[in-house]
């Protein structure tokens, strides 16, 4: 045992799991990026959320390199997203795909803008994003709402009279006629310079603010790289609810627009799909029949339609959902532009596969009666 004791006490070293291996090998071809610039789409169900999906699609993105002497060096993301914030793509990033994406944005690679927390959430800090003390976080792009000073409340009998605690009142003075910057300035200023390196936000409904900083965004990164840009518009259907005065030619006209900046080769919208929505009532609402067409005119301008939904036989213990993907012959420019992958015979059939998300993040995908990957 002398003999041979060194060697059985020998262990190889453990390296850590690449975030590649993250991704299931069934969904690999369907989460990469196509070589010719294309439109994607992703639809989801209240039951069946796609953050999972998305988080891969990241993934997929952001960790490709040229190590193998290939010529693709992955794409810098840009994540656009109205309902969930920052902190929750950073830990779920991680949790799920082994991403960091911290360290993605200081190295240049990953951009997120929020579209929540300033338009949605009155008691948005205002010291890190630029706005003016008393005005609401919401307000911001539109007329400002100035807050009523806060005050103690009078202690002791009643007709007793209080001093009033605070600054003197001649420094009252001068800051109340200190210029106010307006909501104009303000909104400027930050479609331009983002809050903190790699990260911006959006401070009105409006589309022509939407593009200006999602323009800025993808413009931040570094001009010497020559990786194209993927932009995730997360849940861009919000905006037809925020702003009724935003059409449906006027949101798909955009989603051209951002796609044909020069850096921009991928652009992935992620909208909802549930009954509902699609179902119109009687008589049919506007914001039903915006969000209807917008979802089909979407599904007809994309490359690639991937889908979630839940079970049609109810909830089972093992499966989370089911997941459909649908690719077309042609993208929407009519020009027949295919790679390898796409010149075959299952371009334009519909496939599907079962999944199933684990509490570690990691994601189980097989076929109908394999009863999974191992």
């Amino acid at each position: 045992m002398d003999q041979f004791g060194p060697l059985h006490q020998f262990r190889p070293p453990q390296l850590a799991m690449p975030p590649s291996t993250r991704i299931p090998p069934l969904l690999q071809r369907y989460v990469s990026l196509s070589r010719d610039d294309s439109l994607l789409l992703l639809t989801s169900t209240l039951g069946a959320t796609a953050n999972w999906l998305l988080i891969r699609v990241l993934c997929d993105a952001l960790i490709k390199d040229s190590e193998d002497g290939g010529e693709d060096e992955g794409h810098n993301v840009v994540l656009v997203s109205w309902m969930r914030e920052y902190d929750f793509w950073r830990q779920e990033s991680r949790k799920g795909a082994g991403l960091d994406l911290e360290r993605l944005k200081k190295e240049g690679r990953f951009v997120f803008v929020a579209g929540l927390s300033e338009l949605c959430l009155e008691d948005a800090p205002s010291a890190s994003n630029g706005t003016t003390p008393g005005v609401s976080a919401s307000a911001v792009g539109g007329p400002s709402v100035q807050r009523a000073p806060q005050s103690l409340p009078v202690r002791g009998p009643s007709g007793r009279i209080m001093p009033v605690r605070g600054p003197p009142q001649t420094q009252n003075a001068a800051q109340s006629t200190a210029p106010t910057p307006t909501s104009t300035s303000i909104q400027t200023s930050n479609s331009v310079r983002p809050q903190t390196p790699g990260h911006y936000a959006l401070r009105s409904h409006e589309l022509a603010h939407l593009q200006t900083t999602v323009t800025s965004a993808v413009s931040s990164f570094h001009t010497t790289s020559q990786r194209k840009t993927l932009l995730v518009l997360d849940n861009p259907d919000l905006l037809l609810a925020l702003n009724p005065t935003v059409s449906l030619s006027a949101m798909s006209s955009l989603i051209l627009t951002l796609h044909a900046l020069p850096s921009v080769s991928h652009v992935l919208t992620h909208v909802q799909a549930d009954t509902p929505l699609l179902s119109l009532s009687t008589p049919p609402q506007p914001l039903e029949s915006t969000h209807h067409n917008l979802l089909v005119k979407l599904a007809h301008m994309s490359r690639r339609i991937l889908g979630v939904r839940v079970l049609d036989t109810g909830v089972a213990r093992d499966v989370s959902g089911v997941i459909r993907v649908t690719e077309q012959r042609m993208s929407w420019m009519d020009l027949d532009l295919q790679d390898a992958d796409h010149k075959n015979n299952e371009a334009g059939q519909a496939k599907e596969f079962l999944y199933q998300v684990k509490g570690d993040g990691s994601v189980r995908v097989f076929e109908r009666g394999a009863g999974g990957e191992g």
